[in-house]
Formats: structure tokens, sequence, C-alpha cells
């Protein structure tokens, strides 16, 4: 009885030492293994301070890769691109942005180890430095991998060898029109504030970081949920992505660089959805109903 006590005691304490969703950090940091020379590794991570609370989401090519807290580092492996990189505060009491609080663009070339930091400043901001490799490897010392997210990166790789889908060519922004816009309308006077402020924030980013890029156009693209006819949904995707260009010019994209176009319901998310107007098929085809801005960038 006595040794089955011990074993039991040493059991339950093995089992608290393990990761879960209440300790999300897992085993300390250590030097990987070099990268393919085809592909490029990208290390994130948040240092302890006293302005860090909660978590930090990192979304790549606007796509979710980990929730970092304080303390916890996550990485992935690619093929040479131009990488979006961005970050928000993850707050219960608020709703989640569809633009992260801050964003940077890294060029992620072949063999190379690319560093960034979530800095946390005061009042709850964000901001992401590329770090040195020779200060990044000190401080990462200090930090866990993050466990209990799943990356969902398109183009990720393995990073000893090349797998995965090409490295995306475009970079895609996708806004959600139940948050830009009543619902069923796409006049200007029909955006709601929350969709002014996520537009504001979308040319601040426009004027302030693609423009450092070679790009041929970026197109504004509008997507209805196949309730109601197709003329209408056509015509309503239209309309709500000419509202969108038109405010990003007014908040001083350039005209010629932008464009717009309507795609009706003709490129569904979700195709279970029923398109008979009720309760329940609106809030099905919520994810359908989308304006999605593309920016074609190049590797300079």
């Amino acid at each position: 009885m006595a040794v089955l006590l011990v074993l039991t005691s040493f059991s339950v304490r093995a089992q608290s030492e393990e990761p879960t969703i209440l300790r999300p950090l897992g085993a300390a940091y250590s030097s990987p293994e070099r990268v393919h020379p085809q592909l490029a590794r990208l290390t994130f991570y948040r240092t302890q301070s006293s302005q860090a609370v909660g978590a930090t989401s990192v979304i790549i090519n606007d796509r979710y890769q980990t929730s970092l807290q304080p303390g916890g580092y996550s990485d992935l492996c690619m093929k040479p691109s131009v990488v979006d990189v961005g970050v928000s505060l993850q707050k219960a009491d608020e709703r989640a942005r569809e633009l992260p609080d801050s964003s940077t663009f890294v060029t992620a070339k072949a063999g190379q180890e690319v560093f960034i930091r979530v800095v946390d400043l005061p009042r709850g901001r964000l901001s992401l430095v590329t770090v040195p490799p020779e200060v990044a490897f000190a401080e990462l010392q200090k930090t866990r991998r993050q466990v209990h997210s799943i990356s969902r990166v398109p183009g990720a790789s393995a990073c000893d060898q090349v797998t995965g889908s090409p490295a995306p060519k475009s970079i895609a922004i996708t806004l959600g029109t139940d948050a830009l816009f009543v619902y069923g309308r796409s006049d200007p006077d029909a955006i709601l504030p929350y969709g002014r402020e996520q537009l504001d924030r979308l040319a601040d980013r426009l004027n302030t970081r693609y423009v450092d890029f070679q790009q041929s156009v970026i197109q504004i693209i509008g997507h209805a949920d196949p309730v109601g006819s197709a003329a209408s949904n056509q015509r309503l995707s239209e309309a709500r992505a000419k509202t969108v260009e038109a405010y990003l010019v007014r908040a001083g994209v350039s005209a010629d660089k932008v464009q717009s176009e309507g795609r009706g319901a003709t490129e569904l998310i979700d195709r279970s959805c029923a398109n008979v107007v009720s309760a329940l098929s609106i809030a099905c085809n919520k994810v359908n109903r989308r304006v999605v801005i593309e920016m074609t960038v190049q590797i300079r």
C-alpha cells in the first residue's frame, strides 16, 4: 500500500507539471536545428514585463499563428516571401478586431532566421520589433514554447524539408461586412461606427506600410451570401466594394492603385447555409458576407 501511495503521488506530480490549457507554456527554448537552405524560419516571442498582461494573437498573412502568453515563443518555417505579421491583445471584455493592433512586413529569405519580439507598451498597446539573432538568443533563453494553439498559416513548412503549399504571392485582408455595414445596405451612410474604425485602420496600414512595396494594384472584392436573387446579390457585392474603395481613396490611398469588383454569391466559404430569409440562415451565412482586400507584393 505504501508503494502504491508513492507511485500515485509521483503520477499526480508529473501530470501537474505537464502543459495544460491552464498552463499553456511548454518546454524551455533551445536552439533549433539549422533551417533547410530553401526555407526561412520566423520565431516570435514575448518577454515577461510589468506591462505584459493577457495573451496576444499573432497573425501571419491574415491567418492565425498562435496566442502568446508573456514569456512564450512560437516559430514556423516558410518558403521565401514577404510576410505580413500582426499582433492583437486579446481582451475578454472587448470585441475581437478585424485588423491587428500593430503590424509589420518581414522579408523572409532562404536560409534565414528571423526573430520578432512582441513588445508590450503602456495602456495595453503593442509593438513589433525585428531583433538581431545575438540579442534574440539571449532573450529567448527566458521563454517557453507556446502550446495549445494550432497554426492556420498557409505556406507553412516542416523546417528540415520543403513541404507545404507555395509561398503566397499576395496578401489578403478579409473584413466581415456585418461589421462594416448595416445588414442589406451598401451606401456610405450605412457604414457602422466599428466599420469606420476598421477602414480607418486599413487606410493607415495601406498608406504607411504597403507604399514601400511593389504592387500592381489593391483589389477590393465584395462577396454576398446566397439569400435573395443572384442579380441582387451581385449588385450588393459590387456596391459594397465600390463604397470601400471610395472610403479608402478619401482617406488618402492612391486612386490609381485601387480597383473594386463584386462577385455576388459565387465564392461561398460555407455552402451548407440555406438561401432563404430566416434568422438562422442569416446567422449561418455571416462568413459569406465579406469584403476582401488583396495586395500583390514582391521580394526586393
